[in-house]
């Protein structure tokens, strides 16, 4: 199990005031690393960072960093924990996990006002050839792990709905960590730093408690069924 805090170092996502995405990212991650170790003993935990720092000289190189650490490691499954921004709808909130793929064109327009800070985690789809590479994997990934990384974003944000969150779903994003890492994955947004409710929670000891305890509690619900296959991955 790799366990990715976002940003980090020189990179630290988004900011509201004193508070950066990269502190409550791994003040989260290493809350769930502790409940996974606690909880299921026999699951190896791998960290892309433990403290605040840079892994790459550039923001490209920074994601890639992340996904060597988690290949090397021959990762099962990769949890990457951002936190979220809409600095122009700050009444937006919720939860949501990502997986790797394409958006519909319908969705895109909305996507980029909430990704409007972190567009150099997503791949480049302007060049035609990078394009088609892209979506070769797309449509190799359903055959392979795709449906893994589904069960386990719907796995996460059941468990969100449980503990009171709103749910914004699940969304397929171009995103290079996800690209990067040869192994099931998601991503995911653990609320709006744009919004002032969700901020204190997230500020909170309580809030990021709730928060690792929801994805520790999605991991344990998905690992259950990753002996049967693919299919029947119901939680």
């Amino acid at each position: 199990m790799v366990i990715d805090a976002g940003h980090g170092g020189k990179f630290p996502g988004a900011h509201y005031g004193n508070v950066y995405e990269k502190d409550l990212t791994l003040k989260v991650a290493l809350k769930l690393g502790k409940l996974i170790e606690e909880g299921m003993p026999g699951v190896k935990v791998v960290y892309t960072r433990t403290a605040d720092r840079t892994l790459g000289a550039d923001l490209a190189a920074d994601l890639q960093a992340r996904a060597d650490i988690a290949n090397k490691a021959g990762g099962d499954l990769f949890i990457s924990i951002h936190a979220n921004a809409a600095p122009r709808a700050t009444g937006v909130r919720g939860v949501e996990t990502l997986i790797m793929g394409e958006s519909s064109k319908e969705q895109r327009y909305n996507e980029n006002a909430l990704f409007e800070n972190n567009r150099e985690d997503l791949i480049d789809m302007s060049d035609e050839r990078t394009a088609a590479i892209v979506r070769a994997y797309i449509q190799n990934l359903q055959f392979t792990y795709g449906e893994y990384s589904m069960a386990l974003a719907r796995c996460i944000q059941n468990n969100y709905l449980k503990a009171g969150r709103h749910s914004r779903g699940i969304k397929p994003q171009l995103l290079r960590v996800l690209y990067a890492t040869d192994m099931p994955g998601v991503l995911t947004e653990i609320g709006f730093m744009s919004n002032a409710q969700e901020m204190a929670y997230m500020k909170s000891e309580k809030g990021q408690d709730e928060i690792a305890r929801s994805i520790y509690e999605g991991v344990r619900d998905c690992l259950l069924y990753t002996s049967d296959a693919a299919d029947d991955m119901q939680c």
